[in-house]
C-alpha cells in the first residue's frame, strides 16, 4: 500500500497516534456509522485492520445488515479502536474500564472512553452523535502571555514619555549658543 492508503493497523505499527489524529479518525468513523445505520446497514467487525486510511481519513470496509444491537456494537468497537490508537495497546475483550490502564489516555478523553467501553450497554453513549460530541478536543489556544508582555511594555513606554518632562526625568538637549552672525552686507547706495 502506498503512504496515502493504508490500514489503521499498519499505521499503528509505528506507534500510537497523537490525540488529534486519533480523535479525528474516530469522529470520522462515528460519522460513517451514523450514516450507515440511518441507511439500515452496519459495519460488523470494526478493528484497526478493517479501517483503511485514505489521505488520513478513515474508510470502513463494506457494511452488513445490522443486528438489533449493531449500533451498540459499532460504538463499542470505535471506542476500542480509539483506546488502541492512543495507548498502543489493544483493548482486552471483557476488560472492566475501572481496572484498565489509562496512563496513555489524556484525562480529557478518559471519561468519554470509560463510558463507551462500559460492560453494560445501557450505560454507553446512546448514539454515534453523542459519542462524537464527547470526543471533541479543543485546540490548544495560543498563549496569551506574549500579548500581555507587549501591552505592558507599550504602556510603560507611553507612560515614560508622557510623564518624563513634568517629573524632570527627561534629559533635554541644550540649545546651542547661536554664533555671532556675520555682519549684513552694506546696502547699495544710490548715486
Amino acid at each position: 500500500m502506498n503512504a496515502t492508503r493504508e490500514t489503521l493497523a499498519a499505521r499503528l505499527r509505528s506507534g500510537p497516534l497523537s490525540v488529534r489524529e486519533a480523535t479525528q479518525i474516530c469522529r470520522g468513523l462515528l460519522s460513517a456509522i451514523d450514516s450507515a445505520h440511518a441507511r439500515g446497514t452496519g459495519h460488523g467487525a470494526i478493528t484497526p485492520s478493517t479501517i483503511v486510511l485514505e489521505e488520513g481519513r478513515p474508510v470502513l470496509v463494506s457494511g452488513v445488515a445490522p443486528s438489533a444491537d449493531a449500533l451498540a456494537t459499532d460504538l463499542f468497537a470505535v471506542a476500542t479502536v480509539l483506546y488502541e490508537s492512543l495507548s498502543g495497546r489493544p483493548w482486552r475483550t471483557g476488560a472492566d474500564p475501572a481496572s484498565a490502564d489509562w496512563s496513555a489516555i489524556p484525562g480529557r478523553l478518559r471519561h468519554a472512553l470509560r463510558r463507551a467501553l462500559s460492560p453494560a450497554p445501557e450505560r454507553r453513549w446512546p448514539d454515534a452523535a453523542a459519542f462524537q460530541r464527547a470526543l471533541w478536543v479543543p485546540r490548544l489556544q495560543d498563549p496569551i502571555w506574549p500579548a500581555i508582555v507587549v501591552i505592558l511594555l507599550a504602556a510603560a513606554i507611553v507612560t515614560t514619555v508622557a510623564f518624563c518632562k513634568p517629573l524632570g526625568l527627561c534629559w533635554e538637549r541644550q540649545p546651542s549658543q547661536p554664533s555671532a552672525a556675520p555682519p549684513a552686507p552694506p546696502a547699495p547706495q544710490a548715486h
